[in-house]
C-alpha cells in the first residue's frame, strides 16, 4: 500500500510539473523548455501509471505527453494566418 501511495504522489507531482511548464511557453525561446519538460514529465507519468496499472492515469500521461506538440502547432498556425 505504501509503495502504491508513493507512486501516486510521484505521478501527480510529475503531472503538476508538466502543466506548470506552460509558464515558459510565453517567454522568448521558452517553447523548447516547455516541450522538453512536458515530454519528459509525460513520459515519466506514463511509466508510473503503467506500473500502477491504471488506464485513466495512462491516458492523462499521454495527453500531457502530446499536449506541448499540439500547443506549438496551434501557435504556429495562428502565426501563419
Amino acid at each position: 500500500m505504501k509503495g502504491k501511495m508513493f507512486l501516486l504522489i510521484t505521478y501527480w507531482i510529475l503531472i503538476i510539473i508538466g502543466l506548470a511548464s506552460y509558464y515558459y511557453a510565453f517567454i522568448e525561446y521558452g517553447f523548447g523548455v516547455t516541450v522538453m519538460i512536458t515530454f519528459v514529465s509525460g513520459l515519466g507519468a506514463i511509466l508510473i501509471a503503467n506500473a500502477i496499472k491504471n488506464r485513466f492515469l495512462i491516458i492523462l500521461g499521454v495527453f500531457l505527453f502530446v499536449s506541448s506538440f499540439i500547443f506549438i502547432g496551434i501557435i504556429a498556425l495562428i502565426e501563419i494566418i
